[in-house]
């Protein structure tokens, strides 16, 4: 079951609920039953899917933030980072993430590009690395906003020159940009899986969710036998 961090109208979590549907169906997560019950989410499924239930739940608030600084990472203060990012998502932030197995705290600017800005994602398996990623197509004005701020980033001594892409007050990777980007694509690489990367780019294909949720409560059922 999920709740709501703030209690929401019966409206917004039938839309949330909607959008929870629309990533089941994208990860071919079948017999889901997905109802609002109350001032909560419920989600029911067969068999030992309870990962997938929660990812259907997560926020999926996608967003591009140029780097200004980043540092060695004080232990144990990320969700408090995270809790004052999602206070103030049009500013500039302090955020987690981490390179090369080392956990870095990264002051980020204000977002130039924003979940909204992206037309599709895929998971896809690189054909020379072997590894898996998130390619993103971005819509005609996001193509054009990428493009601009790569090409000003592209101006910059690192780790100005470096984007973060930001997902639910997190930075998943920060790469460095030596010329502008055009095409309206992008990647998003790290230690995927299969199974992560569908996760992320079912986030990402159909929006952030309009309500913020928790798990509340599982419930496990014993297998049918026979």
């Amino acid at each position: 079951m999920f709740s709501p961090e703030t209690p929401q109208s019966a409206g917004q979590l039938r839309q949330a609920a909607d959008r929870m549907k629309q990533r089941a169906g994208s990860l071919g997560l079948e017999d889901v039953q997905i109802d609002v019950t109350g001032g909560d989410i419920t989600t029911r499924a067969a068999g030992d899917s309870e990962k997938s239930l929660t990812a259907l739940g997560q926020t999926g608030a996608l967003a591009f933030r140029p780097v200004v600084t980043v540092s060695p990472s004080t232990a144990g203060k990320c969700e408090d980072l995270r809790r004052e990012a999602s206070a103030r998502d049009s500013e500039s932030v302090t955020l987690c993430g981490a390179e090369d197995a080392e956990a870095l705290d990264y002051v980020l600017d204000p977002a130039s590009l924003v979940g909204s800005d992206v037309a599709g994602a895929k998971a896809q398996l690189d054909s020379n690395g072997g590894f898996w990623m998130v390619s993103l197509t971005f819509t005609s004005k996001g193509s054009v906003k990428f493009a601009d701020v790569t090409a000003e980033l592209a101006t910059q001594q690192p780790p100005m020159n470096q984007f973060a892409i930001v997902l639910d007050e997190e930075v998943l990777s920060a790469p460095s940009v030596s010329q502008s980007i055009t095409g309206g694509q992008a990647q998003i690489s790290g230690s995927f899986t299969k199974e992560s990367a569908r996760e992320l780019a079912s986030l990402v294909e159909y929006g952030a969710l309009p309500v913020r949720l928790k798990v509340s409560s599982v419930t496990r059922f014993p297998a049918k036998s026979g």
